[in-house]
């Protein structure tokens, strides 16, 4: 299907694609592009001003159960795709110490990595600066195989491009 480019606010989808809250999903609406908010606790997500944001109790007649064109469903960031990019990060990254390095895979080891790793980071604000720059380039990368899957037709191509 054909559809027209779309205006989308960048940061609302890149907040969408980054927040790991299983309890709220989100839709870019291929319509009008603004991305769409349900679940528990929508009404205190994000501000009052902040129009692009729609909460699903607001759109009528829409049913989550069955087929949508008009909606893409925005993919979060799970904690298992945060530690694997780590892992990533570890072996690509050039020049990293070898006491952060080891301190980080020791936190992946961890019940729960992903604080023992910000535990880390905070540690280390060089590599914790290198470490969100390539999870940056993760997220957009992840962002743009995104867009192709759902043949998402902006105005504005993505700031990263």
């Amino acid at each position: 299907m054909k559809r027209k480019p779309i205006r989308i606010d960048w940061d609302d989808v890149v907040g969408a694609f980054d927040n790991s809250n299983e309890e709220l999903s989100y839709y870019l609406d291929l319509v009008n592009g603004h991305v769409v908010l349900e679940g528990e606790g929508e009404e205190g997500a994000f501000d009052d001003d902040d129009v692009n944001f729609t909460p699903g109790a607001a759109v009528k007649g829409k049913s989550r159960t069955g087929p949508d064109n008009t909606r893409a469903n925005i993919e979060r960031l799970t904690n298992d795709t945060k530690i694997e990019w780590v892992e990533e990060f570890l072996q690509v990254e050039p020049g990293l110490e070898p006491p952060f390095t080891a301190a980080l895979r020791d936190a992946l080891e961890q019940d729960d990595p992903t604080d023992a790793v910000a535990e880390v980071l905070a540690a280390n604000p060089e590599a914790k600066d290198r470490w969100y720059r390539y999870r940056r380039e993760r997220l957009q990368e992840r962002i743009d195989s995104w867009l192709s899957e759902h043949q998402v037709v902006f105005v504005d191509p993505p700031p990263w491009r």
